[in-house]
């Protein structure tokens, strides 16, 4: 009981946002490649891309006011049910070096449902290696009241980067956004993206310069048009500016196999796998949205993605989609490293879990 005594939870400010930097890169998350998330030079640029609001909340141990662990709550407009809504996301929870077996959890949690609204939901996504964290949201005794439903597994493939290929789809004409289409690509990511639960709600607005965005310029953004109608929209979103995913180490298997693709990449024309302590270099597959979720297409914006991120000297691509999304498809025949985790959703009363239609889950991994 002293221990909790001796931490006290509080909202970010400016001040702390060293602290907020030097936690987050310290702390690895496992996986078949285990990653440290830096968020170098200004932790708070990377907030506003989680929602239009986002709450930091920090616990300081009081007795020589280190930094002992923290926590993400932004909330978003986007798709539920079909209908524009507000979203809640909680993610980016670190407990530093000294502080487990605190309770620190379970207090962020009960803190959060005491400033939020009992009625949002919100959304959590967990690397099915963190059998902590799994643990934690599937027991018998969840954090502060909290009532979880997991929504279905997430697979993320970090596809590898080789030569341009010329991909193209038959009759598919993809080009990059612009000023003058983008009243077209937002209209056609609202139409279509309301079919998957928790897609985004854009706006035009926040393409043109906000911070919602931050970093993703139109000629990232790539259209695919059939007989001149679009029919798919995705962009490589480079966030290096102020996002870096740094290896901490890999797992039996590519440490292993690291070697033999290396020397392969240079035979092949694809980078090979960064060093321990070296940041990836990666763009993200965002605001993935095709009609109908016609395969040809996918496969058509995936190439000219690629292609796009290739140019701009990255490695990888990054893609999540549901395990079960008829999109992953296109995937096949990529060489590619997978990992995988699980979204859930989390209010803290259960009608709103229970409110919850089977369409299919939409997660934007590069907001997390």
């Amino acid at each position: 009981m002293s221990a909790e005594r001796d931490l006290q939870l509080r909202l970010a400010t400016r001040e702390d946002e060293p602290d907020i930097r030097a936690l987050v890169g310290s702390v690895a998350m496992p996986g078949a490649v285990s990653v440290r998330f830096e968020r170098q030079p200004d932790y708070f640029l990377g907030t506003s891309i989680m929602g239009e609001t986002c709450e930091v909340l920090l616990a300081r141990h009081r007795p020589d006011g280190r930094l002992a662990g923290m926590g993400c709550r932004a909330e978003r407009r986007a798709y539920v049910n079909g209908q524009e809504s507000q979203l809640g996301y909680i993610g980016q929870i670190r407990v530093g070096a000294g502080f487990r077996g605190t309770w620190l959890v379970q207090r962020g949690a009960r803190w959060f449902a005491e400033h939020s609204d009992p009625d949002l939901v919100h959304f959590g996504v967990i690397a099915s290696e963190n059998s902590r964290a799994r643990a934690l949201l599937t027991g018998d005794r969840l954090p502060g009241g909290v009532h979880v439903r997991r929504l279905c597994g997430i697979t993320t493939c970090a596809i590898v980067l080789r030569e341009p290929s010329g991909e193209s789809g038959k009759g598919i004409d993809v080009r990059s956004g612009s000023v003058d289409t983008m009243g077209e690509i937002v209209e056609f990511l609202r139409i279509q993206g309301r079919q998957r639960q928790f897609f985004p709600a854009y706006t035009v607005a926040d393409f043109l310069g906000g911070e919602r965005m931050r970093g993703l310029a139109l000629e990232d953004i790539m259209v695919a048009r059939r007989n001149k109608e679009v029919v798919g929209v995705m962009a490589a979103w480079d966030q290096a500016a102020y996002k870096q995913d740094v290896v901490d180490g890999y797992g039996p298997t590519l440490r292993r196999f690291r070697p033999v693709y290396n020397l392969l990449g240079r035979l092949f024309g694809f980078a090979p796998l960064p060093a321990p302590g070296a940041p990836i270099d990666m763009a993200f597959a965002a605001c993935v949205c095709v009609a109908h979720e016609d395969l040809q297409v996918m496969r058509a914006l995936l190439a000219a993605c690629a292609r796009h991120a290739r140019r701009r000297g990255k490695a990888f691509l990054m893609l999540g989609l549901s395990d079960n999304d008829p999109l992953l498809g296109a995937v096949a025949g990529r060489l590619r490293i997978t990992y995988h985790s699980e979204l859930f959703a989390a209010a803290w009363s259960p009608e709103p879990l229970a409110r919850l239609d089977a369409r299919m889950p939409h997660v934007e991994i590069a907001t997390l």
